[in-house]
């Protein structure tokens, strides 16, 4: 197989950097570039809405989000000797995954798998098990 471009899914969670250097790893050993994507979910309940300035919110949300990709960017860089880009996406997170697949058709997407269990896991769901379910690219899940 073959890799140019790794898109690398990060919630900027515990397992991120075990997700940053499982990804650095092999963009390095096969020269690919690597694409850090975040998204940026835009559900907020009704009252909640109601009490804050969301656009003021949204965009402090955002700069503080332009700033950690930047730095995992800049890490990932450095430690594996790589070409990294970042990208934000807006919308529920397994959606807006999923639509930037189909869009930019990469060689390989990698998640972060939490490891809930159970009940938690059927009510919450797990991103990167419906991301591994309906990709239209490989799928790596890197477990925490």
């Amino acid at each position: 197989m073959e890799l140019k471009q790794i898109v690398v899914c990060v919630d900027f969670s515990a397992i991120t950097p075990k997700v940053l250097d499982w990804a650095g790893e092999e963009a390095k050993r096969f020269g690919a570039k690597v694409e850090l994507v975040h998204v940026l979910e835009e559900t907020m309940p009704r009252l909640a809405q109601e009490m804050l300035d969301l656009h003021t919110l949204y965009d402090k949300l955002k700069e503080v989000t332009v700033k950690k990709l930047d730095e995992l960017k800049e890490e990932i860089e450095g430690k594996f000797g790589i070409e990294a880009e970042t990208k934000i996406l807006n919308g529920e997170p397994f959606d807006a995954i999923l639509d930037y697949l189909e869009e930019t058709k990469p060689d390989l997407v990698v998640v972060g798998a939490h490891g809930k269990k159970g009940v938690r896991r059927i009510l919450l769901g797990s991103v990167s098990e419906k991301v591994a379910r309906k990709s239209p690219v490989n799928v790596a899940i890197v477990k925490y």
